[in-house]
């Protein structure tokens, strides 16, 4: 059963590779299929989030982001810090090939989450009036409160469930299900039920039922990867092994969520309803650069446990160098032109989100050191390092929420923004220290200078030339510039000469794209 279900992740090939060559066009392999995903994902997601901006304003998207901020915090107290044990444990199992083993799995990361969920849903359901009040001064929160709760069990489900796929190193269904069905069917439910007069609330709906079909998505692809059909008796459940690893993750999780959304509830706290939404803007096309980066670590959590439960740290190093590189690589481009044009780019939300530029760029600059620092939070927490990832966790809330309180209050979004990138340059360094020090793996090799080196000819080129250029309308000059910036950067690239890792990717590619080609 666990190998008929593990046949799809691997990679044919036309000739014979090394184990090593193996990992990197898996790697290559499940990070493209999760790009392709994310790509849609964000379009999507931009797309909403221009469309819903326009629609509803800056405040009223306050009031949506907010409410989804909230049930997500609350929402992330049922997962218990099952997702990661599933990405862990499911290809232990696979490894051990252990199917009593893997039924356990799943039935302690699905039962005991969902019981967890519902009970939480009713807690914030019941609290929306006293929370919007006390809390946020906003006694109109209060019913869009109420219905956001409703998210809170689909929510858990889709983390686990998308753990499950992952665990199985089939990254095609959590696309399917999590980056393309539900941002599209989210997407295309809001802009109905918003224009037939619902507002927030119908944005609110949309989100709801869009994560009920994503919900049934995933359960029949797991059903499809290891039959759900079977007695519940014959699971062998090592359920205190697993929340030993999954406890420290649970605390580390949600002190995660909820320094990732200080910033969001201060703004929310000091009454800037508009500015919460044009944070959220920001936040929406800063997270563009991460795209690929998101991609290749989805794929390399279940790699990371493999390659170390096997003690294979040769071709994790390798693993580990080559996702960080492209990481870098891919990232470098997009902070450039956000930073270059943030103005432009957030006036696609309307006028009132212009003022967010500078916080716009600062953000941009913390999701490129977040890739540029590579997978080093999955290599601590997939190697068993669960503790020190919990240590990190609250380092992240301890700085967070004391720079939070230091400059939002005086800088608004400004404040919002450096908080979040110092918060997380910081604790990037002390992962990638930590990783050298249980490791003695290190994400960097010379290679890195290409890309480095592309960039600043490519940016300085593109800033030069922005200063000069007249074209109008907007839209057309920020074109013109972007393409500028990506031509010079890849044709620098180029010219640097391709990495051994990267030319065994493309020499893949290339042939499979010759078998495709029509034989004259």
């Amino acid at each position: 059963m666990i190998i008929r279900a593990l046949r799809g992740t691997e990679v044919r090939t036309t000739s014979p590779v090394s184990a090593s060559d193996q990992d990197v066009l898996l790697a290559a392999k499940g990070g493209m299929i999760a790009f392709i995903g994310n790509l849609v994902a964000s379009a999507s997601r931009f797309a909403f989030g221009v469309v819903i901006a326009r629609l509803l304003g800056a405040e009223l998207l306050g009031m949506y982001s907010l409410s989804l901020t909230v049930t997500q915090i609350v929402g992330g107290l049922a997962l218990l810090g099952l997702s990661a044990g599933m990405a862990r444990y499911i290809p232990i199992a696979v490894n051990e090939d252990d199917d009593a083993f893997l039924w356990g799995i799943i039935q302690i990361g699905i039962g005991i989450p969902i019981v967890i969920a519902l009970a939480l849903t009713l807690g914030v359901f019941l609290l929306a009036e006293p929370l919007s009040l006390w809390a946020f001064g906003q006694p109109d929160l209060a019913p869009v409160l109420r219905l956001a709760s409703l998210a809170i069990p689909f929510t858990a489900l889709i983390s686990l469930l998308g753990s499950i796929t992952q665990g199985f190193k089939r990254m095609e269904y959590k696309v399917y299900a999590q980056d393309i069905a539900l941002n599209l069917s989210k997407f295309a439910l809001s802009v109905v039920l918003i224009v037939v007069g619902l507002s927030v609330m119908g944005a609110l709906a949309a989100h709801i039922l869009a994560s009920a079909l994503t919900v049934a998505m995933l359960f029949y692809y797991v059903h499809h990867l290891f039959s759900l059909n079977r007695p519940l008796h014959t699971a062998k459940r090592r359920t205190r092994e697993i929340l030993h690893f999954s406890l420290p993750i649970y605390l580390s999780g949600l002190v995660s969520d909820v320094s990732g959304s200080t910033e969001t509830v201060i703004l929310g706290m000091i009454g800037v309803m508009s500015g919460v939404g044009v944070y959220a803007s920001a936040l929406r096309l800063s997270g563009v650069g991460n795209m690929f980066f998101t991609s290749l670590q989805r794929i390399s959590i279940p790699m990371i446990s493999d390659l170390y439960s096997q003690g294979k740290l040769d071709q994790l190093q390798r693993v580990y160098q080559t996702i960080t590189k492209w990481a870098i690589t891919f990232n470098l481009p997009i902070f450039l032109a956000t930073v270059i044009f943030a103005g432009p780019l957030l006036s696609i939300f309307g006028k009132d989100f212009v003022v967010g530029a500078p916080g716009l760029a600062i953000l941009a600059f913390g999701s490129m050191f977040n890739a540029s620092t590579g997978t080093n939070g999955s290599m601590i927490t997939m190697t068993g390092h669960s503790k020190v990832t919990l240590v990190n966790s609250i380092t992240n809330l301890v700085v967070s929420l004391t720079l939070d309180v230091l400059l939002i209050p005086r800088w608004g979004i400004v404040g919002a923004a450096l908080a979040v990138t110092l918060t997380g340059v910081l604790v990037n360094i002390l992962r990638t220290i930590q990783v050298y020090f249980f490791l003695r793996l290190w994400p960097y090799n010379w290679s890195f200078l290409k890309p480095i080196t592309a960039a600043l000819l490519a940016g300085g080129a593109t800033y030069f030339v922005n200063q000069w250029l007249t074209l109008r309308p907007m839209a057309l000059k920020v074109a013109v510039g972007m393409a500028l910036l990506g031509s010079i950067y890849a044709l620098v690239i180029l010219l640097l000469r391709l990495s051994a890792e990267d030319r065994l990717v493309l020499d893949r590619v290339w042939a499979r794209v010759s078998r495709w080609r029509p034989q004259s």
